[in-house]
C-alpha cells in the first residue's frame, strides 16, 4: 500500500552536491549490488531485529537496494524515514517511534504503509561528506540497541559505502576501457586510411615523377644544354629539384607505412648496423667519413623498424656533417639495467640544446640550407615511441650530435 498525501520533509542544505554525487555512483537503475544483501542480513543479525534495508534517498523517491526480512522496492521520499534521518548530524536510534515528533505522523509507523516502532538509521556518506543515504533496521516492538550494536550498525554502513565505491569505480574503468576500444579503433582505421593515402601517392606522385626525372636527365645529356651553361644550369636545378621531391615522397611513405603494429623478436643489432653501413656506403664514401662500430648487443624489436631508425640517424650525421673537419660516426652499444642503449656520435655541426626537443616533430628543418624534408627524425621518434623505448639528444664531447636510444628488456 502506498500513500497519497503529500508530506513535508527537510532537504539536506547540500542537495544539489549530494544528488550529482550520487548520479556520480549511478547505482540507481542498475543491477543489484552482490554484496549488499549479505550486509543488510549481517545488520539485522547483529542489531538482533527482523529487517535491515538500504536506502539511498533520490530527489523524489527512496529506492531499496538491497532488504532483509521483506522485498525491496521503491517508495516515494515524503513517504521515508530515512529521508528525515539523513538530515539529522549522526546516526538515528529510536526506540518507539510513535512517541518520536520527527516519526509519528510517517506511514511507515501510522499503519498506512507498516507499523514501524522501533527504527536505527546509519548514514551513507560519501567521502565528500554527503549523505546519499542510510542503512537502517527497523522492527515492529519497541527495541534498544546497546552501544557495541550501534557501533557495528556504523562500520556496517561503510562497507556499504565500500561496495558502493567499487561499483563507482568499477564504471569509471568499464568507461576508460570503452574509450580505450574506441580510440583503438580509431587509430586503426586512421592508420588504414594512411597507408591507403601512401599507395595513392606512390601511384599519383612517384610514377609522373620518375618520367619527369628521366627526361630531364636525358635533357641534360643533349649537345645544345651541354653546350649552353645557362640551359645546363637550369636543367640541373630541375633535377636537383625533381629528384628532392622524389625523396620527400620516399621519406612520407616511409613514415606512413610505420602505421602497422611492430613485428618483435630478438634482433642482432651488430648484423643491422653492418647493413646500414653498406647500404649508405655512397654516402659514406662521398663525404670521405668513417663509421666505427662497436660491440652491439642482442635486443627486442621489429628488426626491419630498427634498421630504419639506424639509417635514418646516420644518414642525418653525414648530411650534417662539419665541413671544416673529417666527418667521424661512432656507433656504440652497453647493456643497462632496464635494457640497451644504442648512441650513434658523430662530430658535425650539432643541434642546439633549445632546439632538440623541437627537431623531433614532423616537418621541422633547422637548416634550410641543407637537403631534407624534415621527416627523418619524426620518424625516428615514431619507432622509438613504438617499441616503448626513449630517445635522448646529447652533445658529442668535442663537438657534434649523440643520439641515445635505450630499448627496454620485454
Amino acid at each position: 500500500m502506498t500513500s497519497t498525501t503529500t508530506r513535508p520533509y527537510p532537504v539536506p542544505a547540500d542537495e544539489q552536491e549530494r544528488l550529482r554525487s550520487l548520479a556520480d555512483y549511478g547505482v540507481i537503475g542498475s543491477p543489484p549490488l552482490p554484496d549488499l544483501p549479505s550486509v543488510v542480513e549481517l545488520a539485522a543479525y547483529i542489531c538482533g531485529v527482523p529487517n535491515a534495508v538500504v536506502n539511498i534517498i533520490s530527489a523524489t523517491q527512496q529506492h531499496q537496494m538491497a532488504a532483509y526480512g521483506f522485498e525491496a522496492g521503491v517508495c516515494a521520499r515524503e513517504d521515508s524515514m530515512c529521508a528525515i534521518s539523513i538530515v539529522e548530524p549522526e546516526t538515528v536510534v529510536v526506540r518507539d517511534a510513535t512517541l518520536d515528533a520527527r516519526f509519528a505522523r510517517n506511514p511507515f509507523v501510522t499503519g498506512e504503509i507498516d507499523d514501524v516502532r522501533f527504527y536505527a538509521s546509519a548514514h551513507l556518506r560519501d567521502r565528500d561528506g554527503h549523505v546519499l543515504g542510510s542503512l537502517c533496521v527497523f522492527d515492529q516492538r519497541p527495541h534498544d540497541l546497546t552501544p557495541q550494536q550501534r557501533e557495528g550498525l556504523d562500520k556496517l554502513a561503510r562497507m556499504v559505502m565500500d561496495v558502493m565505491d567499487l561499483h563507482r569505480h568499477g564504471r569509471l574503468l568499464t568507461g576508460a576501457l570503452d574509450e580505450v576500444q574506441r580510440t583503438t579503433r580509431e587509430l586503426q582505421r586512421s592508420n588504414a586510411s594512411l597507408q591507403h593515402f601512401a599507395g595513392q601517392v606512390s601511384h599519383d606522385l612517384k610514377n609522373p615523377l620518375t618520367g619527369v626525372l628521366g627526361f630531364v636527365a636525358m635533357l641534360a645529356d643533349t649537345d645544345a644544354v651541354m653546350a649552353d651553361p645557362t640551359a645546363k644550369r637550369c636543367i640541373d636545378r630541375a633535377l636537383s629539384s625533381a629528384t628532392r621531391m622524389w625523396r620527400m615522397i620516399e621519406d612520407v611513405l616511409s613514415h606512413a607505412s610505420l602505421g602497422g603494429r611492430p613485428s618483435f623478436a630478438p634482433v642482432d643489432l651488430g648484423a643491422v648496423v653492418t647493413q646500414v653501413v653498406d647500404d649508405v656506403g655512397t654516402a659514406i664514401a662521398t663525404a670521405q667519413a668513417t663509421v666505427d662500430v662497436g660491440a652491439l648487443p642482442m635486443v627486442y624489436g621489429d628488426a626491419t623498424q630498427l634498421r630504419v631508425l639506424i639509417q635514418n640517424m646516420v644518414s642525418n650525421s653525414l648530411k650534417f656533417r662539419d665541413r671544416g673537419r673529417a666527418c667521424h660516426i661512432a656507433v656504440t652499444g652497453a647493456q643497462t639495467p632496464d635494457g640497451w642503449t644504442v648512441a650513434i656520435a658523430d662530430n658535425g655541426i650539432g643541434i642546439p640544446a633549445e632546439d632538440r626537443p623541437r627537431v623531433l616533430e614532423m616537418f621541422t628543418r633547422l637548416r634550410t640550407d641543407v637537403e631534407g624534408s624534415g621527416i627523418g627524425l619524426a620518424t625516428c621518434q615514431r619507432i622509438v615511441e613504438a617499441h616503448d623505448a626513449t630517445l635522448v639528444i646529447d652533445e658529442t664531447p668535442g663537438g657534434g650530435t649523440t643520439m641515445r636510444i635505450t630499448l627496454p628488456r620485454p
